[in-house]
């Protein structure tokens, strides 16, 4: 991978998180919360896959279609613990299961992960990025791939920036995957003057 390539997805990794801890630090009512970014890659889809923890693990998937300068979509994927972690601590409830309100709950904090991350992007190349309303599957990593896969042409890279939050002794994982289309690639490589991109 050449040097500017990674050097962007740490520069997106490490702006992105720092919107997002401002952003759930608040949503979680001042708590301390911390986002820490160990790895940031890009990578052909089977080894996305693989590296996420496989596709039969069941995840909630919370994913946007980016429109505007250049489209395409974003997810934010969780393993199913780390997510009921995250429900508990967002709505105080602990349950076995994800709700209406859990969903609720996820949603929101889905999209303002997503939204961090395309914030970031944004500010970095000065394109105009829009995100749509988020959607939100909970299945097996397999069919919430399919469901982010939908609609988006997937070449041969995939970006997929692995975070962990940890609060108040709550270790969280997860993992935010950038999907431009083949237009918007070149468009964000243009931007940030990363022909190789």
């Amino acid at each position: 991978m050449p040097n500017m390539k990674l050097d962007f997805l740490k520069e997106l990794a490490n702006i992105g998180t720092g919107h997002a801890t401002t952003a759930l630090s608040q949503m979680l009512n001042g708590r301390l919360f911390q986002l820490v970014v160990p790895d940031a890659q890009m990578l052909p889809f089977t080894e996305a896959a693989t590296y996420m923890g496989g596709l039969e693990q069941v995840v909630v998937g919370i994913f946007v279609v980016i429109s505007g300068d250049a489209k395409g979509y974003m997810a934010c994927v969780h393993p199913l613990e780390s997510a009921l972690v995250l429900v508990r601590l967002l709505t105080g409830e602990d349950k076995e299961e994800i709700d209406e309100l859990g969903r609720s709950a996820l949603q929101e904090m889905g999209n303002i992960m997503v939204t961090s991350f395309l914030n970031a992007l944004a500010q970095m190349t000065d394109l105009l990025l829009v995100p749509s309303v988020p959607g939100l599957a909970v299945d097996m990593a397999g069919a919430v791939w399919e469901s982010i896969l939908a609609g988006a042409e997937v070449t041969h890279e995939v970006t997929v920036i692995r975070t962990r939050f940890s609060t108040e002794g709550e270790s969280i994982e997860g993992h935010i995957i950038f999907l431009p289309d083949e237009e918007a690639f070149a468009k964000i490589a243009l931007q940030l003057g990363l022909e190789e991109l």
